[in-house]
């Protein structure tokens, strides 16, 4: 049986396992029903000396509790200036709205993360999963912990907004007195499953959907009184509950922002400023602790990048509205700007970013737009951000994230440029998968060599292959992945530049990369891996994979090159796969060094192994039929790959004829346009490669020495 196929079996065996855990966990809801709060604790934690509070605090000295809440919910309807980004009593007939989408919600069909489900009479169980009880579906605890993040209420709020139907607020009521008997807050931080007070999701309840819905909703009648408390009482018991269980990374973002949101909306509860100042001193420090010099967020995975840069950001976003900005420490936001420039220069020619790490679509032309409102003398913000048409192309093209190791190579600033990304960097500080030398190209604007993100996060053997070194461009060593980290996080985070050579001139780009950690397991070292990558501009990628063994038995090397595609043509002579979508860019994967080399082109694989598969991530549709290119060779010693990663044009055919002799040193690739290339490696793995290139007519093309930038 081979290691990627006994790897799956045993992922499929500790998916079971944690399945029947999750199953069972999910029986174990909380004995007693909320909210834990009594209304004597509530108006003990208010400042009932703050005018407009008279009546309320003459109730409680009374211990008249039922007035004591009409006197809150009063004050809350009335209080003046608004405390969000609209005011409740300007409400917008003409406002955005889904219909369908909120009467869905009232009849109880909810759909979280592309599945869903409908709930009897509308009524939730807030802690039900459907990958749980239904069978054919993976488990996924991030059903139960996302249907606990409302995200539904907005459209409940918008429709109810736009059509005064007060069935909409009903829903919404009925959902908040539901989940408050349901979901009493723990002791603990929440962050096991099936738990609804994790504390990702009490910072998005409190950050986002919460008080969307509170205000959407204030003047409703179905929303009464002891509703109203009943709210305030809960985000009370939220804000308790985040600044005793702070965690790090992204997740402490949105706990901070949740902390803080609660602060700025409701200034009458007495420890308001202090969580507003907790919130704020610890997001201002992980502007330097979590954001890398580089501009990288320390998970280095860009979909989070986004989601840590959006709750840091939330806090001056929230104290400008609400009158507070005075507590904002003058350089947080200047801090911000290294984050941006991260997005600008790890840009996609179709204005995306790569997915590495666990990642998703990134619409970088957005986050430009923010930036240029926060950095408004920034013209290659706003060049992006305006698709050119105002502001300034950015200089260069190529760029080094020297922390996070990504080595941006472009041909230029165009949605129809080449561009290849290459990871050389450490895992990172979470979210990270086993894909080290990992690269992924845009062929003319489009992407063709790619990094799936990792898929959902479920419990399944496409999960594991999505983060294993299975699903990347890299290389396997005896069939077995990557493995390589610390069990401190910080330890896969890299605090000074990386050793990581790359070069970049208007002819070319160059870098080196080395693998020399574990494989199967983090103790065992076959064999290291240095990957060299150059870039002749504007059209032509060739990577060289050096494997040099730590014994002087043979051992398997075996490359994977994923293409977005199941449409492809192989040339079984000369092993060049070709992807072939037409009127579109495409991709030629060559290999040079073809004595011992055997060459596999599989899609849509599920045994002995998956191959061929794009992930994606929360979709309907989310195992996605692509190609795995497999390049594999045999032996003692060392053993090296050249790899010519070929960019083709819509409606080009393939212009490799085939490679010529080589002596292991010099390699000659030669077009069917006549043209010949001369490749020349270093007996150095780390060392340099020389460029001659012959054009049909026998006139020279491009050449060069990588240790001669020109």
């Amino acid at each position: 049986m081979n290691h990627a196929r006994m790897a799956f079996q045993s992922a499929i065996v500790v998916s079971a396992i944690f399945i029947s855990i999750g199953r069972a966990a999910e029986e174990r809801k909380p004995p007693a029903e909320g909210p834990r709060m009594t209304d004597e604790e509530l108006f003990n934690s208010l400042n009932l000396a703050l005018p407009g509070l008279d009546d309320a605090r003459k109730a409680v000295e009374a211990k008249d509790m039922p007035a004591a809440r009409r006197a809150l919910a009063a004050y809350l309807r009335n209080r003046k200036p608004a405390r969000w980004y609209y005011d409740p009593r300007e409400i917008d007939r003409n406002i955005s709205h889904n219909g369908g989408a909120a009467d869905k919600t009232v009849a109880g069909k909810i759909c979280v993360i592309s599945i869903w489900h409908e709930f009897p009479d509308g009524k939730i169980d807030w802690f039900y999963n459907p990958t749980t009880a239904r069978p054919g579906l993976a488990m996924d605890c991030e059903w139960q912990w996302q249907l606990n993040r409302m995200g539904f209420w907005g459209e409940l709020g918008r429709t109810y907004w736009a059509t005064g139907d007060e069935k909409y607020a009903a829903a919404f009521v009925d959902h908040l007195r539901s989940w408050a008997r349901q979901c009493p807050r723990p002791d603990s931080s929440g962050n096991t499953y099936p738990s609804p007070w994790r504390t990702i999701e009490s910072g998005i309840r409190m950050g986002y959907s919460w008080f969307d819905a509170f205000n959407r909703f204030l003047l409703s009648p179905s929303f009464t009184d002891d509703d109203v408390c009943l709210f305030v009482k809960l985000c009370l018991e939220h804000s308790v509950h985040l600044r005793k269980h702070p965690t790090t990374g992204n997740w402490l973002t949105m706990e901070m922002n949740g902390l803080y949101t609660v602060g700025a909306v409701f200034p009458e509860f007495k420890d308001a400023a202090e969580w507003r100042g907790f919130a704020i001193s610890s997001l201002h420090e992980e502007l330097n602790r979590q954001f890398l010099p580089d501009g990288a967020q320390v998970e280095l995975t860009p979909g989070y990048h986004q989601v840590a840069l959006q709750n840091v950001l939330a806090l001056p976003q929230k104290a400008r509205i609400m009158d507070l900005q005075d507590e904002i420490p003058p350089d947080y936001v200047t801090l911000t700007e290294r984050a941006f420039e991260y997005n600008l220069y790890l840009m996609t020619p179709d204005r995306d970013l790569p997915r590495f790490n666990d990642s998703w679509h990134v619409n970088v032309r957005s986050s430009c737009a923010n930036a240029v409102e926060l950095f408004p003398k920034r013209d290659d913000f706003r060049w992006i951000a305006t698709d050119g048409k105002e502001g300034k192309q950015p200089a260069g093209t190529s760029h080094a994230f020297p922390y996070a190791g990504y080595y941006v190579m472009r041909s230029g600033w165009e949605t129809d440029a080449n561009y290849l990304c290459f990871d050389a960097g450490p895992l990172g500080y979470g979210h990270v998968h086993q894909d080290k030398l990992n690269l992924v190209i845009w062929s003319y604007g489009r992407q063709t060599l790619f990094d799936s993100g990792g898929g959902s996060y479920e419990r399944s053997k496409y999960r594991s292959y999505g983060t294993d070194t299975f699903s990347h461009n890299t290389v396997l060593v005896d069939g077995k992945p990557q493995r390589r980290g610390s069990k401190n996080r910080w330890d896969n985070v890299s605090t000074v530049p990386l050793k990581v050579r790359f070069d970049t001139t208007s002819a070319w780009d160059y870098c080196i990369g080395k693998y020399e950690e574990g494989y199967g397991d983090a103790g065992y070292r076959p064999a290291s891996h240095i990957r060299q990558v150059l870039f002749i501009k504007p059209d032509m990628f060739l990577t060289v994979d050096t494997l040099t063994p730590a014994d002087d038995r043979e051992h398997d090397y075996q490359a994977r090159w994923h293409l977005l595609t199941t449409s492809t043509s192989h040339d079984s002579a000369s092993g060049v796969v070709v992807s072939a979508d037409k009127n579109a860019p495409n991709l030629a994967v060559v290999p040079l060094m073809t004595e011992g080399l055997e060459v596999r082109c599989v899609s849509a694989q599920t045994e002995p192994e998956l191959l061929g598969w794009h992930l994606e991530k929360d979709k309907e549709t989310q195992y996605v039929p692509a190609t795995t290119v497999t390049h594999s060779i045999k032996g003692a010693g060392v053993k090296r790959l050249l790899t010519m990663l070929l960019p083709l044009k819509a409606g080009a055919q393939p212009i490799l004829a085939k490679s010529g002799k080589h002596d292991g040193r010099e390699f000659n690739a030669r077009f069917d346009d006549g043209r010949l290339l001369r490749i020349t490696l270093d007996d150095d793995p780390a060392g340099d490669i020389a460029i001659a290139e012959t054009l049909g007519d026998g006139s020279p093309g491009r050449s060069f020495i990588t240790n001669q930038p020109k």
